[in-house]
């Protein structure tokens, strides 16, 4: 039985670590989001708005800081991998996010290098996949084909996941190469509780990344919408957790 000075103690510890984040970084309960529709709100409504700790994994994660899904997360004391393949972005991610893992790379499904269709720095659409671009109109904004290596989600994660570690969500934004992303990984051995994960598919029931995860033992427990009848965004949950 857990005693009423332990339970204390708990309480003054982790009021003590949230002011001391409010002072130092700013943190606040009313923070705003950093993420480009709203994505890391919804996780933190259903990770819980009290977990002040935890690890995630971004592939795809774009800019340390501008529409991140994890960025809020990093200021609330989490840490985790970001996994970004476009050259040149390391250094950011080293400066403003040196808590984390950050690796420059692809992620696909063998190891090996990748044409990178490369529209712009502050472009979010860079992507490995010319149909998508294709899809969404975006082909003719091409201004470099770029090789980029690439690596399997499960290589990257034995390679830099910290031995024991639990993956407490993990998001894939790769624009069109998504499936690919989550086919290269090995799910008996990195499980993250909660994925967030973009699809071009806007129909949850005909979506090929939603019925590749229910076979691994996920289900879809949340969906937004990013563009209107173009992009939706599905969140999946462990059941086998």
């Amino acid at each position: 039985m857990v005693s009423l000075r332990s339970l204390t103690r708990r309480w003054l510890s982790q009021d003590l670590k949230r002011s001391l984040q409010q002072m130092v970084l700013g943190y606040n309960s009313h923070a705003p989001s950093f993420s480009s529709a709203g994505e890391d709100m919804i996780l933190r409504h259903i990770l819980g708005s009290d977990k002040m700790e935890g690890f995630y994994v971004d592939v795809g994660a774009f800019h340390p800081t501008h529409f991140s899904n994890t960025y809020f997360f990093y200021l609330n004391g989490w840490r985790g991998i970001n996994i970004e393949a476009r050259p040149g972005s390391k250094e950011l991610f080293d400066r403003v996010r040196p808590g984390d893992i950050n690796l420059e790379v692809g992620v696909s499904g063998e190891c090996g290098v990748m044409t990178y269709y490369f529209i712009g720095e502050n472009s979010t659409m860079n992507s490995f996949s010319r149909d998508f671009l294709n899809q969404i109109g975006m082909l003719g904004e091409v201004r470099a084909e770029i090789p980029v290596p690439i690596l399997p989600l499960a290589t990257v994660l034995d390679r830099h996941l910290p031995n024991g570690q639990v993956i407490d969500f993990m998001t894939v934004d790769v624009e069109g190469h998504d499936f690919e992303v989550l086919e290269s990984n090995d799910w008996t051995r990195f499980r993250p509780k909660l994925i967030v994960v973009e699809d071009e598919e806007v129909n949850a029931g005909d979506s090929r990344i939603i019925q590749m995860m229910k076979r691994h033992g996920y289900e879809m427990c949340a969906q937004n919408v990013i563009i209107l009848d173009k992009i939706n965004e599905y969140f999946l949950i462990d059941r086998l957790d």
